[in-house]
């Protein structure tokens, strides 16, 4: 059996920070990620942070100016963002495609950022709009710049970002051994006007990365596994730039 030392359930963000940085102290929001982990390495000497009772759910709006914003609290389950009106459309497809039906009524937002996973494909969407994480409740932070960090900190309470604007377009190409299994490169693309874009990609470093540029795309240096190469890897990055490219600016 596993070695869990202690199961907590806080009931403010305050307490849950201090309990958090206890010794072998683990956070869970749906506990998608975190149990198989805990069940899977008996001698860990967990002890577990619930977050059910802390709040943070609800996706909300807010508009300034011409702009408007959307926040997600990051105990809000993927399922949450599927059938939401505020969710884009691009969003709400990478939600259904993420995990299988039954976890994204488990799993949360929160987790899924606090994962990093490269192969993420909403994580990669949240990265082409630009959006930015809240940490405790207090400091906006761009997305980009937390999976860059080699050890981020604190509890991400929400997420946020512009709801793209009518001029706006966005599109999703990827390459899988079947359409069913997670792609093995894929990018997500975005423009807020025409002839101006950017692309995130997963599968092509530690965490989904967001390109600029097409020149960008020399730095690549993929991690091959048995799906496919670096170099192979690399290359469907820059066949699906391209894709995304055509398509964008037609």
């Amino acid at each position: 059996m596993p070695s869990v030392l202690a199961y907590h359930r806080p009931q403010s963000l305050d307490e849950a920070q201090k309990l958090a940085s206890e010794k072998n102290a683990v956070l869970i929001g749906g506990g998608t990620l975190v149990i198989p982990q805990v069940l899977a390495n008996p001698s860990s000497e967990t002890e577990i942070i619930d977050l059910q009772s802390v709040g943070l759910t609800g996706i909300t709006s807010e508009s300034e100016g011409s702009e408007t914003s959307i926040k997600i609290g990051a105990m809000s389950r993927l399922s949450d963002l599927i059938n939401n009106d505020k969710i884009p459309h691009l969003l709400q497809e990478l939600c259904s495609k993420e995990l299988p039906s039954t976890l994204r009524t488990q799993a949360t937002i929160g987790g899924t950022i606090a994962e990093r996973s490269s192969e993420s494909i909403l994580l990669s969407g949240f990265l082409a709009l630009n959006a930015e994480i809240q940490i405790h409740e207090k400091n906006w932070i761009p997305l980009n710049e937390y999976l860059q960090s080699s050890s981020p900190t604190g509890i991400i309470t929400a997420i946020k970002f512009s709801s793209p604007s009518h001029d706006s377009n966005s599109c999703f190409h990827t390459v899988g051994r079947t359409p069913m299994d997670v792609p093995i490169v894929s990018a997500v693309g975005y423009s807020e006007s025409k002839g101006k874009f950017q692309v995130s990609l997963t599968g092509v470093a530690e965490v989904p990365t967001l390109i600029t540029a097409a020149d960008e795309l020399a730095n690549l240096n993929p991690q091959g596994d048995f799906r496919g190469s670096s170099d192979y890897r690399k290359h469907l990055a820059s066949v699906l730039y391209k894709r995304v490219s055509e398509e964008l600016q037609a």
